[in-house]
């Protein structure tokens, strides 16, 4: 299936370029664990039980498995995704097992892309949010970013010149 629509000009597509870093998840995880190690542990101090102590040594392991699998799914999600940047649109193509999966959203419903780019020319655009109500018709209900591609200031200008073309009647 080709994700293109009849009318649609491919302008650009890549993938990630790079595992994104995932020190602020990390970050999270170690913080929540401390915290939740405290509030249990204050529990097991004042209640000195039996149930506090599995408590204890469920709730936290059950912690770390939830947000391992969280990150391992973001990280699953980055790892399979192609963007395709067309002259309307932008399309997130995810390879799963089961198939493919196509995400998109119009132009029209971007506010301006704006870029941070490493020392390596490696960059994320992002588009921040536009002030309109979500389209009907887009299939995308996500925030649209473009993360760890290469030239990323190249590719942000293609995105600001379509945005900024010809209507489309």
């Amino acid at each position: 299936m080709d994700p293109l629509d009849n009318d649609e000009q491919l302008l650009w597509s890549g993938r990630p370029e790079r595992p994104q870093r995932w020190f602020p998840e990390h970050f999270i995880m170690l913080f929540g664990t401390l915290a939740l190690v405290g509030i249990l542990g204050t529990w097991v101090a004042i209640h000195d039980s039996p149930e506090a102590f599995f408590a204890l040594f469920t709730g936290l392991p059950g912690f770390l498995v939830i947000t391992h699998a969280q990150l391992q799914r973001r990280r699953s999600r980055t790892y399979a995704t192609t963007y395709l940047v067309t002259d309307q649109r932008i399309i997130f193509a995810t390879r799963w097992q089961s198939g493919v999966e196509y995400r998109w959203v119009r132009f029209s419903r971007l506010g301006p892309p704006r870029v941070k780019v490493d020392e390596h020319g490696i960059g994320t655009i992002t588009f921040g949010k536009s002030g309109r109500q979500p389209d009907p018709h887009t299939r995308a209900s996500f925030a649209p970013d473009l993360r760890a591609i290469a030239d990323a200031r190249r590719v942000a200008g293609l995105i600001a010149g379509a945005q900024h073309g010809p209507p489309r009647s």
